[in-house]
């Protein structure tokens, strides 16, 4: 397994405004003869979605926001139960997110200064963002499909903004986020939530 993550922050100097960049990237592969047409092991392989903020997570692609967690990517149909019964409606509760190979994300975020001086002497700041994330399944002869034009037409997206309140245990947000583009059968929704994220 390999992953890297490039992160950068550019202050502009006025009302605590800065810019936040970041960029994921991970590949699994298993080892020995005839690696390709294996699976890779389930534990191993990369997961998007969550709501938790990316500035503050490091560790490969992990988080999308505006998806749930394991919200997006190569899905399988699920398995029904033993007496064959599904009693959840819900489309989406159908398919099983099983991961994949190959996994990449970014995101940008503004973050500023809120015009009040209560909130500013306590740290709270708004901020508006956007994110990009894709999955993709290389391995038991996937790769043989993929093609990096593909991949990268059929990102997820989101954009967003809400509030900041950073406390000494934990980051919390108030969001709205939209969703610009998922796939059938992502878990993916736009409206407002809270998240809770390690302090940054």
């Amino acid at each position: 397994m390999q992953e890297f993550d490039v992160r950068c922050a550019v202050p502009f100097g006025f009302y605590n405004t800065a810019l936040n960049l970041g960029i994921s990237a991970g590949a699994v592969f298993p080892w020995g003869p005839g690696f390709l047409n294996k699976p890779s092991p389930l534990p191993e392989r990369f997961y998007l979605g969550g709501d938790f903020s990316p500035v503050c997570t490091l560790g490969g692609p992990v988080t999308l926001w505006g998806f749930k967690t394991r919200g997006l990517g190569p899905t399988e149909p699920r398995r029904q139960s033993r007496d064959g019964v599904d009693d959840d409606n819900d489309d989406s509760s159908r398919w099983d997110f099983v991961g994949g190979d190959l996994a990449v994300s970014a995101f940008a975020d503004l973050s500023f200064d809120l015009p009040i001086k209560w909130l500013r002497e306590h740290g709270i700041h708004g901020h508006v963002f956007a994110g990009a994330g894709n999955i993709a399944k290389l391995t038991q002869n996937e790769y043989k499909q993929f093609s990096p034009r593909k991949f990268l037409e059929s990102f997820r997206t989101s954009v967003g903004c809400g509030f900041v309140i950073p406390t000494s245990l934990f980051r919390l947000e108030g969001n709205f986020y939209h969703i610009l583009r998922q796939d059938e059968h992502d878990r993916g929704k736009t409206g407002f939530r809270f998240s809770f994220s390690s302090p940054s």
